[in-house]
């Protein structure tokens, strides 16, 4: 499949994870603060149970899908980057219907994470498409480094007081574990292409399962700070960052050889990485916030 079909398929993914996002940050900010201890089943009951939240959960799940399909002709460290174009057109849904007016800089990242995705396009041509192959030997421990990683990050807070504030630290790890939710999802479909089924369902997709909801649980801590467009930009930001690692290290996902492929690809995700940056306001988390300024949260979804 081209890429460009891919890319047009994960755009759709990304409206669809942004809109759920917007249900789950209003839900969100109804429901019990998300904490560690004897209450913790509790809240998570409150969140199963919350229409919205779910509502949020599922149409972000059918976006999950579509992106889980597009993976299967696109590398994950490509996909995840590709998802920046959800900023440019929730931007322009903002002009739309929140009579928002784009600063400089936001035009710039408009501007910018457009042609960072037609970079990553053209520089995966369809005669020369990069192949993903799972390499047990090195996924394994990346991602137990990276895991390792956030808890190092905890224990300093956490132990000695040290780095970032509660808010960027969970922004972090939801980033770091929504990536390798991805890294997984491409790990799964790579075994079932090698009919490796026992590999695919019994070993990694439990921990597929457990990167996302984790993950997500995790994203509503954030929010429920009410500071989204940190979150958004933080986790955002990390997400990509360990794909591009992931998939590089551990799926086999090199850059291309021609010089020009290459820089093309080194290009467009460094400029995906900025721009998103750049637009991390229209993000369904940041955008739920000023919907709720206009809009009360009690839609007829409810809130569980």
């Amino acid at each position: 499949m081209s890429i460009w079909i891919s890319i047009l398929l994960i755009t759709i993914c990304a409206v669809c994870w942004d809109v759920g996002i917007v249900w789950q940050k209003q839900a969100a900010d109804t429901l019990p603060r998300i904490e560690m201890g004897k209450h913790i089943f509790k809240i998570i009951k409150a969140f199963v149970f919350s229409k919205k939240w779910m509502a949020g959960l599922v149409i972000s799940g059918l976006g999950w899908g579509l992106f889980a399909f597009a993976l299967n002709y696109t590398p994950v460290s490509l996909a995840r980057c590709i998802q920046g174009s959800g900023f440019v057109i929730l931007a322009f849904f903002s002009i739309l219907f929140l009579d928002h007016h784009l600063k400089i800089r936001e035009w710039m990242g408009v501007i910018i994470v457009t042609c960072g995705i037609v970079a990553l396009g053209l520089s995966e041509p369809i005669e020369n498409q990069t192949v993903s192959v799972m390499i047990p030997s090195q996924l394994v421990p990346a991602v137990g480094a990276a895991i390792a990683i956030c808890f190092m990050i905890y224990g300093a807070r956490k132990i000695f007081n040290l780095g970032f504030d509660w808010l960027v630290i969970f922004s972090i790890f939801a980033g770091v574990l929504l990536g390798l939710g991805d890294v997984s999802t491409k790990a799964v479909l790579v075994c079932l292409n090698d009919k490796a089924y026992i590999t695919a369902f019994g070993f990694i997709a439990p921990w597929l399962i457990v990167f996302y909801l984790v993950g997500f649980f995790l994203l509503s801590r954030g929010y429920q700070q009410g500071r989204a467009l940190v979150v958004t930009a933080v986790s955002d930001f990390c997400s990509r960052l360990i794909t591009i690692f992931m998939g590089v290290f551990a799926m086999g996902e090199a850059f291309p050889k021609e010089a020009l492929y290459r820089d093309l690809r080194i290009i467009g995700l460094v400029a995906i990485l900025f721009g998103a940056i750049l637009l991390a306001r229209f993000s369904g988390e940041q955008l739920a916030d000023e919907l709720a300024e206009k809009i009360p949260a009690n839609t007829p979804l409810g809130d569980g």
